[in-house]
């Protein structure tokens, strides 16, 4: 069995250098509801795909695969979402707020709204999903998501690029190992 993975394209967001926790978790909403910037085609036929319900998955997969193919949403590959670690109207830089909320989530934090050990349960239950129908498949995802999936994959005998990190449009390619 062989799932493609890809992360979808670039998100026309651009992040304030600050914020309160109010305005941040306004940006984390509006990111969710911004517009993508796609570059490439993949030419992809009789694949099943999978997109999550946030709007730049779906709408990669519609703008860069080329082909018929069934598209499945599920909110099980919807990003790790992110929301301010405090509430406070002191204005504090973008990237505290980011790496303090996925601190938070790190430490299974209920302050964030999934803690780690949810994210890991929705992941390891899209795995099962697929895994049981044994059927090859793309999926179109999202990076803090992915880099938690490939984690798990690791234990699952998956074989393939298993690197964290993943830009935007690049593809990668997984194996199970039977």
């Amino acid at each position: 069995m062989k799932i493609t993975f890809i992360r979808h394209s670039k998100v026309l967001f651009n992040w304030a250098s600050f914020y309160n926790s109010e305005m941040f978790d306004l940006a984390c909403i509006n990111y969710d509801f911004s517009d993508i910037e796609s570059i490439k085609k993949i030419n992809l036929q009789g694949e099943i795909i999978y997109v999550s319900t946030l709007f730049r998955s779906e709408e990669t997969a519609n703008r860069i695969l080329i082909g018929e193919v069934e598209v499945i949403k599920t909110a099980l590959l919807n990003e790790v979402p992110l929301r301010s670690f405090v509430d406070t109207k002191i204005k504090l830089p973008t990237s505290a707020w980011m790496l303090i909320g996925r601190l938070q989530w790190l430490i299974n934090n209920k302050r964030q709204k999934e803690i780690r050990k949810d994210s890991e349960k929705r992941i390891s239950v899209f795995l099962d999903l697929i895994e049981q129908k044994q059927q090859d498949c793309i999926v179109v995802g999202h990076g803090f998501y992915f880099s938690q999936m490939v984690g798990i994959m690791k234990t699952r005998f998956f074989n393939g690029d298993m690197k964290k990190r993943i830009k935007n449009e690049e593809v990668r390619i997984y194996d199970l190992i039977n």
